[in-house]
């Protein structure tokens, strides 16, 4: 492979990055650098630089030409680059060619993973090649170049998570380790995670939204500490959960302030599942204490469960809410989960969101693919739709909820109807409400008394099938 001439100057190169004077001017990197364009210019999440500032393509290698000419642009312009290095596996195409090792090293043209060329012999090629690229950068850039291994971390993090690749307590991948790679690059400017392999993964996967590594809210504030205000690992990362958890905490209080009890958020939805993900263990068992108890029917690695969930609140403490996707009864699935009847849950309402996120995904050129619901299944008797703006859900066909998506959808669930909020003019104590007439009436129990008398819930036209059936045969 042919090695690609320095461009500019080279400087004596720090041993840390942690000087303003070296902060990042430009980011570039894979989709990870055109999500975060596209959040900062929607104003979904906050940033040093701005939206023009970073650079991305989705897909791209480290050996990308095309970002490297945009990084000398930049350069050249007097500014400061930090490169998100991608997966070492992009642009793995360029390994069944049989000139590739004669060929250019920075090109264009391959992008994204190849399944025919994920072969360990192919990955330590792929590994090479990107090894060549990032010292590459570096004799071109010197310290005017920061670089995060964010791919190779976030690898590393979902394999331990899912118990890969270890063996007698240690975590070794055949060919992508996060330590050796990046001792590698010695005097390189690296923001530098490996701290945060240190803490439990089930926390650590809150910077990351799905299983490519994409940041959540939390992810993009640490990458901009790490990237443009010189933080270290363990501090970003720190100041973003304080800062995410602050927002999620006050929203909690708000939903049960408005409810006037705990809500267990249950039900199946990419919108839920993204939801327990920013929490981790720590931050689900301290939002249920501010009035928040999550327990999807979907679990994931190192999540609580619904039993221990239920550890911190009883199911008839709670008003139950469900999200579920395209509005599939759940009915059957909650019963069993939480050891109830099922006409427990029959006439609750479904808030469904992946139906929601269809306008924005195809005014992207994308079809939908909501991992659940969908089909001839049955749907749920009272379904509620929810009307989203573009930057509320992620890009590509998933409908992932963006930070500004999973806030929507909570501030949703704070705002009490006006016919609740006037039923609430009167006294609530326990389980009996208190008129200003001094009359009382039970509301509690499975019930509902409230929910239906304030049309919060509609009963089904088998209940009042049902209803008629039991009068007529009574009289």
């Amino acid at each position: 492979m042919q090695d690609v001439p320095p461009t500019g100057t080279r400087n004596p190169i720090p041993e840390r990055g942690d000087d303003a004077s070296d902060n990042a001017t430009t980011i570039l990197g894979p989709s990870h650098a055109i999500r975060w364009k596209w959040h900062v210019r929607d104003g979904v999440v906050a940033a040093c630089l701005p939206a023009d500032r970073f650079v991305g393509k989705g897909g791209a290698p480290v050996w990308s030409r095309a970002l490297f000419d945009a990084a000398a642009r930049a350069v050249a312009q007097g500014g400061r680059i930090g490169l998100i290095v991608s997966d070492f596996r992009f642009g793995n195409g360029v390994a069944l060619q049989p000139d590739h090792e004669s060929a250019p090293l920075f090109q264009d043209g391959y992008l994204g993973i190849n399944a025919a060329a994920m072969t360990p012999e192919m990955d330590r090629t792929m590994l090479e090649r990107g090894i060549a690229g990032v010292r590459a950068w570096q004799a071109a850039f010197g310290d005017k170049a920061r670089f995060i291994f964010w791919d190779l971390f976030g690898h590393q993090v979902h394999d331990r998570l899912a118990g890969q690749y270890i063996g007698e307590g240690r975590y070794r991948h055949p060919v992508f380790n996060y330590a050796d790679i990046v001792a590698q690059f010695q005097g390189a400017n690296i923001a530098d995670l490996s701290q945060l392999l240190r803490s439990p993964m089930h926390e650590v996967q809150r910077l990351f939204i799905d299983s490519s590594n994409h940041p959540s809210q939390i992810g993009y504030l640490l990458l901009n500490d790490m990237l443009c205000n010189g933080c270290h690992a363990v501090d970003a990362y720190q100041r973003a959960v304080t800062n995410v958890e602050a927002e999620l905490f006050a929203l909690a209080r708000r939903i049960a302030e408005a409810k006037h009890v705990t809500v267990l958020l249950t039900g199946r939805s990419v919108w839920l599942v993204t939801l327990s993900s920013y929490m981790g263990q720590t931050g689900a068992t301290r939002l249920a204490k501010e009035g928040l108890l999550l327990a999807p029917l979907t679990h994931k690695a190192g999540q609580p469960s619904i039993g221990q969930m239920l550890h911190e609140v009883s199911l008839d403490q709670c008003t139950p809410v469900v999200v579920s996707a395209n509005g599939k009864d759940l009915a059957p699935q909650l019963a069993h989960a939480f050891g109830t009847d099922v006409a427990f849950w029959h006439d609750m309402p479904h808030i469904d969101w992946e139906t929601a996120t269809a306008p924005a995904i195809t005014a992207r050129g994308e079809t939908p693919r909501h991992r659940y619901g969908g089909g001839a299944e049955p749907k749920a008797p009272h379904i509620v739709t929810l009307e989203l703006a573009a930057h509320m859900v992620e890009q590509g066909p998933l409908g992932m909820p963006s930070w500004t998506g999973l806030r929507h959808g909570l501030e949703r669930l704070a705002k009490p109807s006006a016919k609740r909020a006037a039923a609430h003019a009167n006294q609530v104590v326990h389980d009996v409400l208190l008129t200003q007439d001094k009359i009382a009436f039970l509301i509690g129990g499975n019930h509902a008394v409230l929910k239906f008398a304030t049309g919060e819930l509609v009963p089904s036209q088998a209940s009042l099938n049902a209803f008629s059936a039991n009068i007529a045969s009574r009289h």
